[in-house]
């Protein structure tokens, strides 16, 4: 004679379709003549894994500045990317963009005389600018590319220098 019953322990699970369930037999008492198995089975809850990747610093680096423009002429073309401009000489935008060019490297001033740089920021002719000179316009987008990259916008001229004087 075999007897047979099943003992089932469990937990409530958030969501019984993706409980694991085992059924393990276990034989509790055995003679000649009879023989009691009891199966166990044991309900247990899902486990959720949280997969976050660790905070790590960034992998991207910031663009690099190109080198300034070291030879300029009175009158020539040449390309610049135009940081700021105000109609007020002492404005704190300037200011501000000549510090972010001397961060980036770049020997900067006041660079209203230049033909096109107030225009390049839709200012009037002779409202006070700030700009760094480059070798190329090629340079000059990779210039202002690195300024964006560090929060600071700008415009691509090319302008005719006379701001050397």
């Amino acid at each position: 004679m075999i007897l047979a019953s099943t003992i089932t322990i469990g937990s409530c699970a958030a969501d019984p379709e993706t409980a694991a369930t085992s059924s393990v037999p276990t034989t509790v008492a055995s003679t000649p003549e009879t023989t009691t198995t009891t199966v166990v089975t044991t309900t247990v809850p899902p486990t959720t894994t949280a997969t976050t990747a660790p905070s790590q610093p960034s992998t991207t680096a910031l663009p690099v500045f190109p080198p300034g423009r070291e030879s300029l002429e009175h009158g020539a073309d040449t390309w610049v990317v135009v940081l700021a401009g105000s109609a007020t000489p002492d404005d704190p935008v300037l200011a501000e963009a000549i510090l972010a060019a001397e961060e980036a490297g770049y020997t900067t001033g006041a660079t209203d005389c230049d033909d096109g740089a107030p225009e390049a920021l839709g200012l009037p002719d002779g409202d006070s600018t700030v700009s760094v000179y480059l070798e190329n316009e090629a340079d000059a987008h990779a210039a202002l590319l690195a300024f964006e990259a560090r929060g600071v916008s700008g415009v691509v001229a090319q302008v005719k220098t006379f701001c050397l004087d």
